[in-house]
């Protein structure tokens, strides 16, 4: 037993702190939490009529940052106050680092009335302790150190196995929830929570919402955070930032592509999103929600069209961050009108004349398909050349041919290599499985775009537009457009079939005409 050398009746009346902490879990569950040390210490300084100023108690869910502030806080505190004792459980309670020793045994040194109190080992440390106790000290830091570097070690393996599974070794994401027995938890998705993830990803991906609206409609619609508040702007960036939900895991500064978990979208929608949040005209909070808000360019200076509301009426007008000279505004409702000829010219398809376009798409696409079905080819051959060559390593790597760092470095290549190839392939196969069955959408949302535009509200208008228009520009308040190259194929199939039939006579709806040689192709309607 290690007492201190300094008398009992001299410990009266002094200005004593207590200092907590559980490392982990089961401490807290065993008798180690923090209310059963704090009442030891309360205990032990009442027998010892220490006045106990504060207490400092740090959770088994703190980061190393939090403990090393709590721990100068404390120290910070004992000087200010003049505070004479630290009572703490054990050694390993108050410090697992020689730096951190280094500074409590400076602050012992300070006065021969600073004492550490450590109450389970019954074991005092103060100026006069004597050398061998000192070297007690010294050796229990020591052992502190080593555990936490030996607990550090132990849960990077952890970590790099379940790596190595496939599955992401930390808490869960929003839309994802643990399930399994300790050791071995696993990531599946939160039916309650995925809903909200997809629907961010798939909003913002019309890039007609800012952050700010779409965390304020998940809100609106149910979403809330797992604390119960209201999704923050940095909260859906970082949301629509996660690799996670595609299908891979980003660790330490790497991606790694074949998770095992359940993706919530496609590569291809994050893809999507990255590309609206990166681009310059990524979308902003507004309070007045335009139509035509960030679709529409100067026809002159190539520069953006701003919006505002003079006595009711909307008008769209270029902000001149150009040399331009546009001056005119032009009603929102002149924009509608000149574009609602495109809705009525592919009102006229009939049934049958939409399955003879589709006919004749497949036949021009024909080329496209095959070169399709040879890709997908080429990659499986790759994929299994790849495959072949994992398995050589391996038989190398058992016969111990080659080295175990070797065998991970051309492992991690090869498997990233194949977790590309699978993706293209899935890219390709989704493109071939859909590929009818887009053109029959782009058919019917051709027919009825009228109809679905006019009921719409002023964001989903917007969708509709961003779908059929890749370009708009106003010029002399004349509004001029560049058609999605799907709608312009279609509108292309439409005119040819109406010229063959020679409807409308000698007056064409649409005339494909570029600007200039080096300009882009508009299409514009012209009226009779």
């Amino acid at each position: 037993m290690i007492l201190s050398n300094r008398p009992i009746e001299n410990l009266m009346n002094i200005k004593a702190i207590i200092y907590a902490r559980v490392s982990s879990k089961e401490q807290e569950e065993t008798g180690y939490s923090l209310d059963a040390q704090e009442k030891s210490l309360k205990e032990y300084g009442r027998k010892r009529d220490f006045d106990i100023e504060k207490v400092f108690k740090i959770s088994e869910s703190a980061s190393g940052k939090q403990i090393r502030k709590t721990f100068y806080e404390m120290l910070d505190f004992i000087r200010k106050d003049d505070i004479n004792i630290i009572l703490c459980e054990k050694i390993d309670r108050l410090t697992r680092n020689l730096k951190d020793a280094a500074v409590v045994n400076d602050w012992i040194q300070e006065s021969e009335k600073h004492e550490v109190h450590f109450v389970k080992e019954n074991f005092i440390v103060n100026k006069n302790t004597r050398a061998h106790e000192n070297l007690v000290w010294d050796m229990k830091v020591a052992i502190a150190r080593f555990y936490t570097n030996n607990l550090s070690e132990e849960v990077k393996k952890g970590y790099k196995e379940k790596l190595d599974q496939g599955w992401r070794p930390t808490k869960p994401l929003y839309g994802f929830k643990s399930v399994g027995e300790k050791g071995h938890r696993i990531h599946v998705i939160d039916p309650n929570e995925a809903p909200f993830v997809k629907q961010a990803f798939n909003y913002y991906s019309t890039a007609n919402y800012s952050l700010k609206v779409v965390g304020k409609k998940l809100y609106e619609e149910g979403m809330r955070t797992r604390i119960g508040g209201r999704p923050s702007k940095s909260r859906i960036e970082d949301m629509l930032r996660e690799p996670f939900y595609y299908g891979a895991i980003p660790w330490k500064g790497e991606i790694l592509p074949n998770g095992s978990h359940e993706p919530l979208i496609t590569k291809e929608l994050f893809d999507k999103v990255q590309d609206i949040l990166t681009r310059k005209k990524a979308p902003k909070y507004q309070k007045h929600n335009f139509k035509f808000k960030k679709l529409i360019t100067c026809g002159e200076c190539g520069g953006s069209v701003t919006a505002e509301i003079q006595k009711g009426i909307v008008y769209y007008h270029c902000s001149h961050y150009k040399a331009c000279s546009q001056k005119k505004y032009t009603k929102e409702e002149k924009i509608e009108s000149q574009l609602m000829g495109v809705f009525r010219f592919f009102e006229n398809i009939t049934p049958d004349e939409a399955e003879q376009i589709k006919a004749k798409i497949k036949q021009d696409h024909a080329q496209e398909i095959e070169y399709k079905e040879n890709a997908i080819k080429n990659h499986n051959e790759r994929f299994n050349t790849l495959q072949r060559r994992i398995d050589n390593l391996y038989n190398d790597r058992l016969d111990e041919k080659i080295s175990p760092e070797f065998w991970e470095i051309k492992n991690k290549e090869i498997t990233t290599e194949q977790g590309a190839i699978l993706e293209q392939i899935k890219k390709l196969k989704s493109e071939e499985a859909k590929y009818f069955e887009i053109w029959l959408n782009i058919l019917d949302l051709a027919r009825r775009a009228r109809e679905i535009y006019e009921r719409r509200s002023p964001e989903e208008r917007r969708m509709l537009l961003s779908h059929i228009f890749s370009n708009l520009v106003i010029k002399d308040t004349n509004t001029a457009y560049t058609l999605k190259k799907p709608v312009e194929v279609l509108a292309k199939r439409v005119q040819e079939k109406l010229d063959r039939e020679n409807i409308f006579e000698q007056k064409k709806a649409f005339a494909y005409n570029a600007k200039a040689s080096s300009g882009p192709k508009v299409v514009s309607l012209l009226r009779g």
